[in-house]
């Protein structure tokens, strides 16, 4: 995939900035935030017992969608998305593939803002 298919491009230079602009420090402390918060809401939602845990899932995802999106993380959201939406009659394998594509996607998204953005290497590993 794509980095333009994994990220909004634009959302981005909103948040960080044109190539032509200073480097936000602040919004590259607020990026290392969205992260590790990403990765701890990832961890809750694998933990999570399915379908005992539903509705914690359905949160979990939301807001992680809801970070996702501002940062510009569109496939990402889009997973996160049928999760939370699909919640009430998704299959367990369902939430398992798409987490764990949410997952990669996560990570691949991090790697593409870092090269286009390399002050965040420092803080974003």
């Amino acid at each position: 995939m794509s980095d333009s298919e994994l990220i909004d491009w634009e959302q981005l230079s909103m948040i960080f900035g044109e190539d032509d602009e200073e480097f936000d420090e602040d919004m590259a402390e607020l990026f290392q935030e969205f992260i590790e918060d990403g990765n701890a809401r990832f961890d809750a939602i694998k933990d999570a017992s399915f379908p005992e845990q539903k509705e914690f899932i359905a949160k979990e995802s939301h807001k992680l969608k809801g970070s996702a999106s501002n940062f510009g993380f569109t496939q990402v959201a889009n997973l996160l998305a049928h999760i939370e939406d699909d919640i009430g009659t998704i299959a367990s394998d369902d939430v398992s593939e798409s987490l764990e594509k949410a997952m990669a996607y996560f990570k691949q998204s991090i790697d593409a803002v870092v090269s286009k953005y390399p002050p965040l290497a420092s803080i974003s590993r």
